[in-house]
């Protein structure tokens, strides 16, 4: 595939401060097209796009229509034989995004491919792929069991952690922060579902990629950064958008919750593991004065995504489709 195009698509909202990082290094580049959308944004988001990216194909919405609708109509104008799905606040090389189409000639069981990334401007230790949210993996993951998961795999949970040595491995979820998706598989699969305004909808594909008999990849070999949030614009709410754990508890009554027994046992798992870190970090701090109203401020926001789960209903026959 090394001579065939791929299609960058970047859906943009307000992302002056990132867009121009972004697109630069994948701009006048053999072997890739780049298509942003952008969703009304007010800012120099176009402008910047203009100036770092002049042979990018633009299309302008009318309004803000979300990620997932963003996504599918950009993928309307790609001509390339993979998509990559990429974050304004996402970096990668030109070099790594054509090794990455490679991996589709070289092994055609494979439908979707990712680079390891890094967030560099933040905290979090969790790599942005890992296991299906099932019970036991989100209960590995939120009571703090999936550190022993590179002793154990058993106790790997919905993310994989940086702190463990990471080799190419096939997973069950990547981030669509930094997606690539064989083109004959967007397709047949009919791209993202547009259910959410924005989460949740790029591991529902990743899933359905899944259970169409194809293969994830997350590659080891080829890299890229992600500054987490920074896709938003400085003008983005400051309260906590509890819309990721909201839904993904909808993904899983939607796709995978059998009863409602299991929907509840689930929400249990979650919002407990939610609250024991809002608990831990109001514990940091009062041992740790100097940098109170940081820990105060993450408190609460466990807090809000604990309150905003449990505010929602567990019947799985309300959002079976």
């Amino acid at each position: 595939m090394s001579e065939s195009q791929v299609s960058v698509i970047i859906v943009t909202y307000n992302s002056e401060a990132v867009i121009g990082d972004c697109v630069r290094p994948l701009s006048r580049q053999d072997g890739i097209e780049l298509i942003v959308l952008d969703n009304a944004s007010a800012d120099r988001t176009l402008a910047v796009i203009a100036e770092e990216a002049p042979d990018a194909v633009v299309v302008r919405n009318e309004e803000n229509v979300g990620f997932a609708r963003g996504v599918n109509r950009a993928a309307r104008h790609a001509r390339g034989r993979a998509i990559l799905l990429l974050n304004p606040d996402a970096r990668i090389s030109p070099r790594d995004v054509l090794a990455l189409a490679t991996i589709f000639d070289e092994s055609p069981e494979v439908g979707i491919v990712a680079p390891t990334l890094t967030q560099p401007a933040g905290r979090l230790q969790i790599r942005e792929g890992g296991r299906r949210p099932n019970v036991v993996s989100v209960f590995n993951h939120f009571s703090g069991l999936s550190r022993l998961s590179h002793r154990h795999p058993r106790f790997e949970g919905l993310y994989l952690l940086h702190t463990h040595d990471f080799a190419t491995r096939e997973l069950d979820w990547v981030s669509g922060a930094c997606m690539m998706v064989r083109k004959q598989t967007w397709d047949e699969l009919g791209g993202l579902t547009e259910r959410w305004f924005m989460y949740a909808e790029d591991l529902e594909f990743c899933l359905r990629t899944r259970q169409h008999g194809m293969r994830i990849i997350m590659s080891a070999e080829q890299t890229g950064t992600h500054v987490v949030g920074g896709s938003t614009g400085p003008n983005a709410s400051k309260r906590p958008n509890p819309a990721w754990v909201i839904n993904l508890y909808d993904l899983y009554k939607w796709k995978m919750a059998q009863n409602r027994v299991q929907s509840l046992v689930w929400k249990a798992s979650v919002a407990a593991g939610l609250l024991s870190r809002s608990v831990a970090f109001y514990m940091k701090s009062l041992g740790s004065p100097e940098r109170s109203v940081l820990w105060r401020s993450e408190s609460h926001k466990f807090l809000w995504y604990t309150r905003s789960l449990l505010a929602q209903s567990s019947r799985i026959d309300e959002v079976t489709a």
